[in-house]
């Protein structure tokens, strides 16, 4: 508790005040990420392979674009800086615990920004005005858009796809399909359609992510998400 207030602390001041509100969550995501680094390991090196493999198949490399870059958990941020000329993080939050691994670069820079088209219809519409755009990452961003429009989560989902389909530079996905809950017996006691029945390609990469092991929710209990991703989602 004393390390996630500390990042909350730490975190406050640079937080724009009308993203304040969601700081608690993020602390929140970034405490579950320390505490369970070997159940999400699997995750984060499909994540961040896909992402350091897929930097060799562009041929210009000027301005890359990370949405829902979160803690960098899943970022090769590294690899990023020293490979574009100018790196951007957007997300509603972004860390103070990701400052060592940013500030010894002069190429990268934040950008606190909502990305939910329930509160702005065209919320990808700043890309647009990117001249030197290369790229765009979408990170784990579409179901937690969804999550936070209640009501309206499968037109929120459908605007961020069909708008990243729209852009004219290659758009890396990686999201979450759907989650199940197993007791300890591996009985499915829940599940959810995380993309609300947006139909997606079946080709693309597949793999588990164990979010939630025994203990982090329930004792009892561990929640799986079944992850998709496409080095470029245009052509998927």
């Amino acid at each position: 508790m004393l390390a996630e207030l500390m990042v909350y602390v730490a975190s406050y001041r640079s937080t724009p005040p009308a993203f304040r509100p969601h700081l608690g969550e993020a602390v929140g995501l970034w405490a579950r990420g320390q505490r369970q680094t070997r159940a999400w390991a699997p995750h984060l090196a499909n994540s961040r392979g896909l992402i350091d493999t897929s930097i060799d198949d562009l041929t210009s490399r000027r301005t890359v674009v990370v949405l829902g870059s979160g803690p960098l958990f899943d970022v090769p941020i590294e690899s990023l800086c020293r490979t574009f000329k100018r790196v951007l993080l957007v997300d509603r939050i972004h860390l103070s615990s990701i400052d060592k691994r940013i500030d010894r670069y002069s190429n990268v820079r934040r950008d606190w920004r909502d990305l939910s088209t329930a509160n702005q219809p065209d919320a990808l519409g700043f890309l647009d005005a990117i001249d030197d755009l290369d790229w765009v990452i979408s990170l784990n961003l579409v179901s937690q858009l969804a999550r936070a429009a209640p009501g309206a989560e499968r037109a929120v989902v459908d605007a961020h796809l069909d708008r990243l389909a729209t852009l004219r530079c290659p758009v890396t996905l990686v999201t979450d399909l759907d989650y199940r809950v197993f007791n300890r017996h591996g009985v499915v006691l829940d599940t959810a359609d995380l993309l609300h029945g947006r139909p997606v390609p079946r080709n693309g990469l597949r793999w588990k992510w164990e979010v939630a092991p025994f203990g982090e929710e329930d004792r009892h209990t561990r929640r799986v998400h079944s992850m998709a991703a496409w080095p470029d989602w245009r052509h998927a």
